[in-house]
């Protein structure tokens, strides 16, 4: 463990809250708790262009002790897609983030067809 980490909060709840390790385990082990938004953007005109845009809850800082806590996380997923994540300190960003997001990737998509699925 480093120095960094043994002297800074790692974890908290989707509400920015601190919490413990333990908790935080225990509220990594079911998909409903860490989904935010689950967006799957394809082609009608071409049914090989497929991607997914995925925003969750991490709930362990990924800032690397630089600013605010980044519990939040959005990634594209798809066959051609270079490695993208964006990283947020609030769900409420994650969201904005999520959908600002979905509208980059489908502008690059022949007659995009955007489907969201259940957080």
């Amino acid at each position: 463990m480093t120095d960094w980490m043994r002297t800074h909060d790692n974890y908290f709840d989707r509400a920015g809250r601190e919490i413990d390790e333990s908790l935080w385990l225990a509220l990594q082990g079911a998909p409903q708790r860490t989904v935010v938004a689950r967006t799957k953007i394809t082609s009608t005109d071409d049914p090989t262009i497929r991607h997914e845009v995925s925003t969750v809850w991490l709930g362990s800082n990924h800032n690397y002790g630089y600013g605010d806590p980044l519990t939040f996380e959005t990634m594209v997923f798809g066959d051609d897609d270079e490695e993208y994540s964006q990283r947020y300190a609030t769900e409420e960003a994650a969201k904005v983030g999520h959908a600002e997001t979905v509208t980059v990737v489908a502008a690059t998509v022949p007659d995009a067809l955007i489907r969201d699925y259940d957080a």
